[in-house]
């Protein structure tokens, strides 16, 4: 397990905060793909997924909560 990145893990921190990839880029004044990445490192680094699909949104799963 690689040491974690506390860049991604700010990533997903405003990303679950701004309910959604799209929101979080805004106020991170980054690129919807950027985020999306680094969130996706995360999760690959951790071997959980955090957030999944919550209608035009995102919510935590059950490992992202934790």
């Amino acid at each position: 397990m690689q040491p974690l990145n506390y860049r991604h893990l700010y990533y997903f921190w405003v990303a679950a905060k701004e309910g959604g990839i799209a929101r979080a880029a805004e106020r991170l004044d980054m690129a919807i793909q950027t985020v999306s990445t680094q969130v996706r490192e995360l999760e690959r680094s951790l071997g959980y997924a955090l957030l999944k699909p919550a209608g035009r949104g995102i919510e935590l799963t059950d490992a992202g909560s934790a």
